[in-house]
């Protein structure tokens, strides 16, 4: 695990301007630094050592010294490679994954990627074809920026901030701003940045002599269904995952996990307890509000596991995690829940250096509420208005918590198709109130035309695998992982995923849609696989999520402050905002009427800019 940056061509970084782009990436990997760089080539990296501690530096050079290579990541299945590339005749001076990869590389050529099991980020400099080769993993755990100059060149970062130390110029791009209000994130492949664009998951680049080519070199089948009994799927997907898990323990360094006492943590905590030689380490952390506190189901569970379980309730000045957290987003980014993600990381990091996590169950085994209420409600297409009142009396029942309400209140409306509702339910602030809010030259709409689009194309076999495909190419790569890999490496912490496992994705996807969602239970067969780990009454109970009490912060302990940023001479400036409509929402919410769904992005909008423009 590391960051890597570097560029080829004319305008490569020198060693002045490597070690400059390094000194940013180092929370990535504090333990080691290595560059190479001559004639129009430079690779960078910052290690964080978990495996082959003593073989592993980077940058690593074949043995016949034509091809040099830095990555990022971890390559799962790097030892049973290894063995295969031996027995074709492979020779090897060490037992590093970057070796691996170059004889991978040898072997297979362009299709070396799809031998590789892992989280990764890859820049090969193949000295003989005078090309560079750059890769990111299946899923995007692993983030990798690039900026192509005017005279060809090719320069690239783990991170933003690590780029634009090279770069002569920043500029804003200007559909960035409604991107981050409307859904809170930027999708690939775009950067806020002009001049800077982010790969897609499984994609591959070539640079050779000057030119430069791009291609996806893997893509999920949500197409195909298989035959098969519950009872044997049930059994199958167990032992899959359990085999995801098993090989993420592969570290030298200390290992734990995140533990919030749902079905996806508690499903891989519980087979990690099995399949561990020592008792594991597990971490949860939660706030004292009752709404957004799960460390007693966390406890709970990790009783039961007989972990050696580390919680803690934390009570953050706002305002300064605010600054702290802020500093280390270099693109806008407006998931309240990376507070509780990096304050878990920061308190995990304490004893561990890897992590395992639950990341993407949601995505991969169509856990979402919305994958059941979506089509619901456009069947009930034009008879939502009448809910409302229903709604509102379900809300002071107590029967439905209050931020669902606010959810379930903000979709009762007709919508002209399923994509329109989708990209509706996935709204931070719907487009109408964006009309308002933004000045006309912010307001553009390409973000929502991503959701529209999606479920126009063919491939996806119903409405539940639409939706899974869209949230598997835009939400879980554009907010889940970025969030995941951000918090995390701001505190020099592994994750790894064992529910992102690229054979667990394409088994999972094979399953019959009624395996993940059966009647009104989502995440139907995951949550079976959990009751067979856990006691039922343990992991039985409405999701919560991981967020914050943000409307109360923001009426509270972030008052001045987001008032002050958001109307002072330096946001008036800018231009982004009708000034009247932003006083009128402070004034509406300080009344108790919650509008954070549109006063924290416009926050995290403004802090990110006196950060990075």
């Amino acid at each position: 695990m590391c960051g890597i940056a570097g560029g080829v061509g004319p305008s490569a970084p020198s060693v002045q301007s490597l070690e400059a782009q390094l000194t940013k990436l180092e929370h990535r990997g504090p333990d080691d630094r290595g560059t190479y760089v001559n004639q129009g080539i430079a690779l960078g990296m910052c290690r964080l050592a978990i495996v082959e501690i003593a073989s592993g530096k980077q940058p690593f050079e074949s043995a016949d010294g034509k091809i040099k290579i830095v990555f990022n990541g971890e390559i799962y299945n790097y030892r049973e490679l290894r063995e295969v590339l031996v027995s074709l005749g492979h020779e090897f001076s060490g037992a590093s994954e970057s070796e691996v990869i170059i004889a991978a590389y040898r072997q297979y050529g362009p299709d070396f990627p799809n031998y590789l099991a892992g989280m990764f980020a890859i820049a090969l400099f193949d000295q003989a074809n005078d090309a560079l080769v750059l890769v990111r993993d299946r899923v995007g755990k692993k983030p990798l920026w690039f900026s192509k100059r005017a005279d060809g060149s090719i320069l690239f970062a783990s991170e933003v901030k690590a780029l634009l130390t090279g770069l002569p110029t920043r500029t804003l791009r200007k559909g960035a701003v409604a991107e981050v209000m409307q859904f809170g994130y930027i999708n690939a492949p775009n950067s806020a940045f002009a001049e800077i664009r982010q790969f897609p998951p499984a994609t591959m680049a070539i640079w050779h002599k000057g030119d430069w080519s791009m291609r996806t070199y893997w893509q999920p089948d949500y197409e195909t269904e298989i035959q098969i009994s519950y009872e044997d799927a049930v059994v199958e997907t167990k032992n899959k995952i359990s085999a995801a898990v098993e090989r993420r323990l592969i570290s030298e360094r200390p290992i734990g996990a995140f533990l919030s006492g749902g079905y996806d943590s508690t499903v891989v905590t519980a087979l990690m307890a099995q399949l561990s030689k020592s008792t594991v380490k597990t971490y949860s952390i939660g706030f004292d509000h009752p709404q957004y506190n799960e460390v007693e189901y966390a406890s709970a569970v990790a009783k039961y596991l007989c972990t050696d379980h580390h919680q803690e309730i934390v009570k953050p000045d706002p305002a300064l995690i605010l600054e702290e957290i802020a500093a280390s987003l270099d693109q806008p980014f407006a998931d309240s829940s990376y507070f509780p993600t990096f304050l878990l990381a920061k308190y995990t990091r304490k004893e561990v250096i890897v992590a395992l996590g639950g990341d993407g169950g949601d995505e991969v085994f169509g856990g979402y509420d919305r994958y059941v209420a979506a089509p619901t409600m456009h069947r009930a297409n034009y008879l939502l208005a009448l809910a409302k009142p229903i709604a509102g009396v379900l809300g002071k029942t107590g029967v439905i918590n209050e931020r669902k309400l606010k959810r379930i209140v903000s979709q009762l409306q007709a919508h002209p198709s399923l994509a329109a509702r989708y990209a509706s339910i996935m709204s931070l602030t719907q487009p109408s109130e964006l009309v308002k809010i933004l000045k006309p030259e912010f307001n553009l709409s390409g973000a929502n035309d991503i959701y529209l689009n999606d479920f126009k194309r063919a491939g996806a076999r119903d409405s539940l695998h639409a939706m899974i495909r869209s949230d598997f190419e835009h939400y879980l790569p554009g907010d889940l992982l970025v969030k995941a890999d951000l918090a995390t490496m701001a505190n020099s912490l592994e994750l790894r995923s064992p529910l992102l496992d690229h054979d667990v994705i394409e088994w999972a996807n094979s399953l019959p849609s009624k395996f993940k969602v059966a009647g009104r239970e989502s995440k139907h067969i995951l949550k079976d696989i959990a009751r067979s780990l856990v006691p039922a009454e343990l992991i039985d109970r409405p999701k919560m999520g991981f967020a914050i009490p943000r409307a109360d912060w923001l009426r509270n302990e972030l008052r001045e402050i987001t008032h002050y940023l958001l109307t002072d001479d330096v946001a008036k400036s800018r231009g982004w905002f009708d000034q009247h409509e932003i006083h009128r929402i402070l004034a509406e919410h300080q009344s108790g009427q919650d509008r954070d769904s549109i006063l924290w992005p416009a926050l995290c909008l403004e802090l990110w800019a006196r950060n990075w423009l």
